[in-house]
């Protein structure tokens, strides 16, 4: 059989394995959805819009914050090599390097949390300017209760991404639901007597639950979970090497969000809540969609790069990427289609009125638009990683905070608050084109048979 009928041939049979995978994780994480739906509605029939939610919303930023950075941004960097090693150097070596990084990433965190804690008189003042010395000081008993969860976070995303890598992902997608129904559990058995601290502390409880539950799989795959530093080696350095970048690309790209919602804080009364409710089914699809696609590719490709040619991952990615465009773009058309009913059976209700259903529905029109191009983005975000050449994120982030806030600002001039959803979709197609064409640079190993060489970061973009 010639060789590229026999790459075509290997790509289908794994796209629609790792395409299961895909829709396992997405199937999972829809759930976990539902339960952090469910934990809103419980959260709101017991405190409504009162100062102790306030307090706790605020408390709970930092932490959310910071693990999502952080902790967030350690999948990327580990997986490849700890494949890469796993190959190389066998089942030990792996393991050595994953008790490293699980020692160097809880010391970090923890180091990280305990800054936190002792800075949160003064960064919560500046954060919640507006609260009184009361609810301020309410707010930082609650973060100093949900602090814990910042470590907490960093050991539960290492393990799932070696249990993903193993070929788990289902339970440890599942897992996250925890949290929000331990959450609900303490508000209906404490909420009248603890008050915001139920929350809280359900929270808090849930994290722990998480961290326990990851553990006791690791420890039937046969993996340690307590960290253990083996020393400073070459897979070590090369996994810090990657993580910093994808952390600046992390909060880069976190700023657009901010972006938007500073420039619809300078056009008309309401433009600001018309962005959220017309951009909430998108920031769902997104929060479903692409971690699903994240999850499962990850480990996928970075086998990949250190058994395949080059041609192999390219046509690997084609595949994929064609088949997730021919699911998710008549289901986007469908969406666009019936943005209006849509937005009229969740929200036209009390003063939201038929006007704002327009707006909103437009708005949710344009930002629809983002998915299909966010889905195959997901791909190359891992492909990318997977090459170790996360570099290229940063580059792209910068540029799309950038364009994002040109465009921003452009097209608000003619399209009002819908401008912004526009340009968001566009941000999404530049970044990928950018990304796709600096592939092309990052797979030195283009034709059959050859293997795959890491290209270093270039001298220029």
């Amino acid at each position: 059989m010639p060789p590229r009928t026999l790459v075509s041939s290997r790509a289908r049979v794994v796209s629609w394995r790792v395409l299961f995978q895909m829709a396992t994780v997405g199937l999972s994480t829809a759930l976990v959805k539902v339960a952090g739906a469910a934990k809103i509605v419980f959260t709101a029939r017991a405190f409504g819009m009162s100062d102790g939610l306030d307090a706790y919303l605020m408390a709970f930023v930092l932490p959310s914050f910071v693990s999502d950075t952080l902790a967030g941004s350690l999948s990327s960097a580990l997986i490849p090599t700890f494949v890469e090693v796993q190959e190389i150097e066998g089942a030990q070596g792996a393991r050595r390097l994953y008790e490293s990084v699980l020692a160097a990433a809880a010391a970090l965190l923890v180091i990280v949390t305990a800054l936190l804690a002792i800075s949160s008189p003064w960064v919560l003042r500046i954060l919640a300017s507006s609260f009184d010395a009361p609810k301020l000081k309410l707010t930082r008993t609650l973060f100093l209760m949900l602090s814990p969860t910042i470590p907490l976070s960093a050991l539960a995303i290492i393990w799932r991404s070696i249990l993903n890598t193993d070929g788990h992902f289902a339970i440890p997608a599942m897992i996250p639901a925890v949290t929000p129904l331990a959450s609900i559990a303490f508000l209906l058995g404490f909420g009248r007597t603890w008050g915001v601290y139920s929350l809280a502390a359900g929270t808090l409880l849930g994290g722990v639950l998480e961290a326990l539950l990851l553990a006791a799989l690791m420890i039937g795959r046969g993996f340690p979970v307590m960290p253990r530093w083996r020393g400073r080696t070459a897979a070590i350095d090369q996994v810090a090497r990657q993580y910093g970048p994808v952390i600046a690309g992390v909060l880069l790209i976190g700023g657009t969000p901010l972006i938007d919602q500073a420039i619809a804080g300078m056009l008309p009364s309401g433009s600001v809540a018309a962005l959220n409710y017309g951009t909430r089914l998108n920031l769902v699809l997104l929060a479903i969609g692409p971690a699903a696609v994240s999850t499962a590719i990850l480990p996928h490709f970075s086998k990949l790069i250190v058994s395949e040619s080059g041609e192999y991952v390219r046509q690997s990615l084609r595949s994929y990427s064609k088949i997730i465009l021919a699911i998710t773009l008549p289901a986007v058309g469908f969406l666009v289609i019936f943005s209006g009913p849509l937005t009229r059976l969740f929200f036209e209700r009390g003063q939201f009125t038929g006007a704002a259903t327009e707006l909103v529905a437009t708005i949710q029109r344009y930002s629809l638009l983002a998915i299909p191009t966010a889905m195959v983005m997901a791909l190359v975000l891992r492909l990318i990683s997977s090459l170790k050449a996360n570099y290229l994120l940063l580059r792209a982030a910068a540029l799309a905070v950038g364009l994002n806030l040109a465009l921003d600002l452009l097209l608000t001039r003619w399209m009002g608050i819908a401008g912004i959803a526009l340009a968001g979709a566009i941000v999404q197609l530049a970044a990928l084109i950018y990304l796709w064409r600096r592939l092309r640079g990052a797979i030195a190993g283009a034709d059959a048979g050859e293997p795959i060489v890491i290209a270093s970061p270039p001298d220029r973009v």
